[in-house]
């Protein structure tokens, strides 16, 4: 008897995961598409952080590095990026790209000169750092 209720049981759950999967992994009938996605090694993190980062025209960012793992997505307008000795990458809204802690990031800037941008970054850390430690860029 327990046999088949495990069974049965284990039946339901994989036709409900098929009927997730076929909606796109969401909730209901939403396109849920992934962005960005990174391997972390096991640790345990104290604290996610979310912020919006609106750029002017033309604005740009002090070279800086962050102590845990950044994932960005650009909401609008278009943000040029640079990471450690990487060449910038243009990135445009809908996006995203990922920092490992302590990465070097050397160039954050809106490029044109008359659209604004925007993006949003989720930061994990400690809790007990800086999420944003302004440094000099070794270009």
């Amino acid at each position: 008897m327990n046999f088949l209720v495990t069974l049965i049981g284990a039946t339901f759950v994989g036709m409900l995961s098929t009927f997730a999967l076929a909606h796109g992994g969401g909730a209901g009938d939403e396109i849920v598409t992934p962005i960005a996605q990174a391997a972390l090694p096991l640790q345990a993190f104290a604290k996610a952080t979310a912020v919006r980062v609106d750029f002017a025209p033309g604005a740009t960012s002090t070279p800086h590095r962050h102590p845990g793992h950044v994932f960005v997505v650009v909401l609008s307008g278009e943000v040029e990026s640079a990471l450690d000795g990487q060449p910038p990458q243009l990135y445009k809204a809908g996006q995203a790209w990922y920092e490992e802690p302590g990465q070097l990031h050397r160039v954050t800037r809106n490029p044109s000169k008359s659209q604004p941008a925007s993006l949003v970054a989720w930061l994990l850390s400690n809790d007990r750092e800086t999420l944003v430690q302004p440094t000099k860029s070794d270009q």
